[in-house]
């Protein structure tokens, strides 16, 4: 039988949140006891493994698996990295290890699109701006509102998915994996939010590959890239009028054109303030207008703009489930798991997981 991997006894921890205090407590054992064993430097019990196995929700095998290609600081993207605690870092990093598994599992059994981004120097906020126009021009879309940017990035061979568990300050991560995953917090932000969140993960594959980000520069240029991917610069500066009344920004207008193009507010200001529409005095208004609103994280409109479903994740395991007779508990077994911990990763309730219709994403 293979030897336990000290890296998985850490990777499983991490699923969960747990510091080693944590799983000490939990198992009766020191933390440093358990640090030697996650170091290799002290051996694993029968006892011991039982014990990590019910704890952790995993499969003796997880503990075994030699994964040849595990996420790299490089490959995985986070909404303001550098102000996002270790602790989140890692435990969204080890989901998304759980993630990029479970998207194995269905590239192994099914036909899914294609990889389609393309990438782009980011040498200029000009050769930001271009590289957007041929993502668009790629894609088909024009340089009209993206009626639904998850489609389109699904479409684009990447695969988008709420997710359970990410702290509140963590809006998306991505993994630039082999098929990369865009793992949006699945705690309900707005329907703009995870618009610009997603166009955000897409200017990281197609601006930072083997890129750490997370710092001031690579943030600021996803951002240009997820404002050009949305707002084309032709189309914002034909309708730029709607935006101002003479000097005072025009309200009404912004709010119609938020609603035309499913952006925030704020995002139309800052998008602005990037093609010279508006003024740095102008930009600073707008923001502290919509703080003294109330509208710095949601917005009046909000809610007149419907939240779009990712769809490669749930529909591959329903496929998977009624045409291939491989149900959840199946997919769980081939990424070394449980089934209570891959439902609890995707939200699934018992009862659902049971059935032949699984609905990931309520």
């Amino acid at each position: 039988m293979k030897s336990i991997l000290g890296s998985n006894i850490r990777l499983a921890r991490l699923l969960h949140g747990l510091s080693l205090a944590d799983l000490g407590e939990r198992l009766g054992k020191s933390k440093q006891y358990l640090s030697r064993i996650e170091t290799g430097a002290e051996q694993v019990s029968a006892t011991l493994e039982r014990d990590l196995v019910d704890e952790l929700g995993v499969l003796p095998a997880f503990f075994r698996h030699l994964d040849p290609m595990p996420i790299t600081e490089e490959q995985c993207h986070f909404r303001k990295q550098l102000t996002t605690k270790v602790a989140l870092r890692q435990y969204a990093r080890a989901r998304g290890e759980l993630l990029k598994r479970l998207v194995c599992v269905l590239d192994r059994h099914l036909e899914l699109p294609s990889y389609n981004i393309l990438e782009t120097e980011p040498t200029s906020e000009e050769a930001i701006e271009r590289g957007a126009e041929r993502c668009r021009s790629l894609w088909g879309l024009g340089y009209g509102p993206i009626s639904n940017i998850t489609r389109i990035a699904e479409n684009a061979g990447a695969v988008v998915m709420r997710v359970n568990g990410l702290a509140a300050e963590v809006d998306a991560v991505s993994f630039a994996t082999q098929r990369p995953v865009i793992a949006l917090n699945g705690q309900g932000k707005s329907a703009c939010r995870a618009r610009f969140g997603i166009a955000h993960e897409l200017g990281h594959f197609a601006l930072h590959t083997g890129v750490l980000t997370g710092d001031r520069l690579t943030e600021t240029q996803a951002n240009r890239f997820a404002s050009a991917l949305l707002l084309p610069r032709s189309s914002f500066l034909a309708e730029s009028h709607r935006v101002l009344r003479r000097s005072r920004l025009n309200w009404e207008g912004i709010s119609e054109l938020k609603i035309r193009w499913g952006v925030s507010k704020a995002a139309l200001l800052y998008r602005g303030k990037q093609l010279g529409v508006f003024s740095d005095d102008q930009m600073r208004s707008g923001y502290i207008t919509l703080k003294r609103h109330g509208e710095a994280i949601e917005e009046n409109e909000d809610s007149l703009i419907p939240q779009e479903t990712p769809e490669i994740v749930s529909e591959g395991i329903q496929v998977l489930s009624e045409q291939l007779s491989i149900p959840i508990a199946a997919v769980s077994r081939e990424m070394h798991v449980q089934p209570k911990l891959l439902n609890d990763l995707l939200g699934i309730s018992e009862t659902n997981s049971t059935t032949n219709v699984v609905n990931l994403f309520n």
